[in-house]
């Protein structure tokens, strides 16, 4: 956090605003501090630098002023250490983090995160993001939902003081950063390419591309495989508009599990050669509960 802000570092600035509101949090209130850097290079250096303890805010105001920024961003083994030193099942923790970039380190944050809510731990993730770029605010954004909190925009002095008025004024008005229209349409999943890929046993093998697009702020899906015979189509009922086939019809299915907003990958499968196959593609949230998003076109298998 060394880059500045209107002639003062990004880090000043943050410190700055984390110290004047917390010397004004009510003495018994209970307040911890983990942070990354510090002298310390590398991917190890998250520490912790005060336990979560009652009117622990003027420890942690001394301790803040002595933080010294360095590289690297280890931000998912910062969250493990906040959720095994800060975090509790019996009673919510608000988590105020501020960071100028997203994890550097080859750590999984939203998997930090899952864990965390799988062991009951109760938060609120507060995100505060300085003068990033729109994919890291995007990154950012997604962990902070997932965390139950939000993500506040930093790219001027005043931006910072109205996070912390609204992260510690509950009734205060929020603007999150603008998302583009891209990032708002519907979920997507379309298939790219259908190729045979070999013939053995007197059955037939095709390789399927795909690519798919989700939506904010799921992370989880599940691309959900569907081959069926194409002389079966009239037989079969009128279904939800999502779902054109029963599962009766379907000569195969399959599925994969995949992580990011947006991804692409293959499935490779066999039919019957003797008769005529279609395929089709569904995409599938798997956050909480399974909810189908889209479908894509339906596709004849072409034989060699």
């Amino acid at each position: 956090m060394t880059e500045k802000l209107n002639g003062v570092t990004r880090m000043a600035i943050a410190k700055d605003q984390m110290i004047q509101f917390l010397s004004k949090l009510p003495r018994d209130n209970e307040v911890g501090l983990v942070a990354y850097g510090n002298r310390i290079a590398g991917c190890n250096s998250a520490r912790l630098y005060h336990p979560i303890q009652r009117g622990g805010a003027s420890a942690v105001i001394n301790k803040l002023t002595g933080i010294i920024p360095a590289g690297s961003t280890p931000i998912a083994a910062t969250i493990d250490l906040v959720g095994e030193f800060l975090l509790q099942t019996e009673n919510e923790t608000e988590i105020i983090f501020i960071s100028d970039g997203i994890e550097s380190c080859e750590g999984d944050p939203l998997h930090s995160l899952r864990i965390l809510k799988d062991k009951g731990k109760k938060f609120n993730l507060q995100i505060i993001g300085i003068d990033l770029d729109k994919k890291a605010e995007d990154d950012l954004t997604r962990l902070a939902l997932l965390g139950s909190g939000k993500y506040f925009s930093v790219k001027k002095r005043e931006d910072i003081e109205d996070a912390f008025q609204s992260i510690f004024s509950p009734g205060a008005p929020h603007f999150p950063p603008k998302v583009a229209e891209s990032e708002t349409g519907p979920a997507n999943i379309r298939i790219i390419s259908i190729l045979p890929y070999s013939s053995h046993s007197g059955l037939q093998t095709f390789i399927l591309h795909y690519e798919y697009d989700g939506i904010l702020p799921i992370t989880d899906y599940m691309v959900h495989l569907n081959v069926f015979s194409k002389k079966e189509v009239h037989l079969t009922k009128e279904l939800p508009p999502i779902r054109e086939k029963r599962i009766a019809d379907m000569g195969q299915t399959d599925v994969q599990f995949k992580e990011g907003r947006n991804g692409k990958g293959k499935l490779i499968f066999t039919v019957d050669p003797k008769s005529d196959w279609e395929t089709s593609l569904e995409l599938w949230a798997v956050d909480d509960i399974p909810k189908i998003l889209a479908k894509s076109e339906t596709k004849l298998l072409q034989r060699d």
